[in-house]
């Protein structure tokens, strides 16, 4: 009976010692935008729908996957990981945040954004809005606003 606790005592060692086997860490902000422009969070969605074009959206406004009011994606259904576009509302966080400190601002004809040096936001652009932000792809760009594409140079 003595040994119970020890070998008890052993076993949590051993479990927090473990990669995989403690708590997890919560994804950063920008993996939680990339995976809610990928799918990860659809099935939380309040609206998910077909808007034509090959394009779909989905809305989250009761339960957004990021700290902001309302999240929108619209994505290209054949393509989603390379043509997405996300409007977050009410973010609790900036443009900056996501883009990092060594972001290049540049001049689009929808005003000024943000564009990561590198990173896993790379090939997004982000723009701020009267309600928020807006992110995109080079890839929805091509497809849906070809006048944005010089801010992907």
């Amino acid at each position: 009976m003595q040994r119970l606790p020890a070998l008890l005592a052993l076993a949590a060692l051993l479990t927090s010692a473990l990669p995989g086997c403690g708590p997890k860490a919560e994804p950063d902000l920008t993996a939680r935008v990339l995976f809610t422009a990928n799918g990860s969070y659809d099935a939380q969605a309040d609206i998910r729908d077909r808007i034509g074009g090959g394009l779909r959206r989905d809305v989250w406004t009761s339960r957004p996957p990021l700290p902001a009011q309302a999240i929108t994606v619209r994505y290209d259904g054949n393509n989603r990981p390379l043509s997405w576009e996300m409007l977050v509302q009410g973010p609790r966080f900036t443009a900056r945040d996501l883009a990092g400190q060594d972001a290049r601002t540049v001049q689009t004809p929808r005003g000024e954004g943000l564009r990561p040096a590198g990173g896993r936001l790379e090939s997004v652009l982000i723009l701020s809005t009267p309600e928020g932000l807006r992110l995109l792809t080079r890839g929805f760009a091509a497809g849906q606003e070809p006048e944005l594409l010089s801010a992907f140079r």
